[in-house]
């Protein structure tokens, strides 16, 4: 089972930035980042829908240019709010890419940012919106998709059939609870877990979650921090 680094082990260092990705990278095969587009329209790596949740700023991604967020300070650090192709560049060739679509209207753009590079690291894309995820159905191109989800795991199955998704990533407490990893695998499908603190309930039970994933058969979680056992 792959361990990938969510947002870049945001434990470790600022989330969803070049130093975290690069970090990251030397340590597990394959890592995490979060994409939307700015007022100016640059697609920048950020989870959150307003800056106030993870800089010194305030305000909706949406609503600032790029000169703007570059003013701010990502989690206290010096590290600023980071473009899609400063992420690739901090990302190793040989190093697997989760890029996770907050939005529709994005994939565009990453399709066209990959094209200019002569080595790309190998992507996976993920989101929970079903708008964003047939936006590449319906290209030309056809990367490794997977739908994210929390909840109603017969519905998202079959949507995630309908988009073509390679993958499927239901919550950790989903793949322990429930059969979803079972009938996700009878499908076809790849099975990614997310929320691993979440499951763990505590930062220390998270070795324990990760070897109970792997034993249901997940094939990767997403986690925070790189300080885990092999599982």
């Amino acid at each position: 089972m792959d361990l990938v680094g969510h947002r870049g082990c945001a434990d470790h260092g600022p989330e969803n930035t070049p130093s975290a990705v690069a970090a990251a990278a030397r340590r597990l095969p394959a890592v995490e980042i979060d994409l939307r587009r700015c007022a100016s329209g640059e697609l920048v790596a950020t989870h959150d829908e307003r800056v106030d949740e993870f800089t010194d700023g305030s305000g909706r991604v949406a609503a600032l240019d790029l000169a703007a967020l570059r003013e701010l300070r990502v989690d206290g650090s010096d590290e600023r709010v980071a473009t899609f192709g400063e992420i690739l560049d901090a990302a190793p060739a040989e190093t697997t890419l989760h890029v996770e679509l907050k939005e529709p209207g994005l994939w565009a753009d990453v399709r066209r940012e990959l094209a200019e590079r002569d080595d790309p690291p190998p992507l996976r894309v993920t989101s929970f919106s079903a708008p964003a995820l047939a936006e590449i159905a319906r290209s030309d191109w056809d990367p490794e998709t997977g739908l994210l989800f929390g909840e109603y795991p017969d519905a998202n199955l079959d949507l995630a059939a309908v988009l073509d998704c390679a993958n499927v990533h239901p919550h950790a407490r989903q793949c322990l609870d429930t059969d979803v990893v079972e009938r996700a695998h009878d499908a076809g499908f790849g099975v990614y877990a997310w929320g691993l603190l979440d499951a763990a309930g505590d930062p220390s039970d998270r070795a324990a979650t990760v070897r109970a994933l792997a034993e249901r058969g997940v094939d990767g979680v997403t986690t925070d921090t790189w300080d885990l056992p092999e599982p």
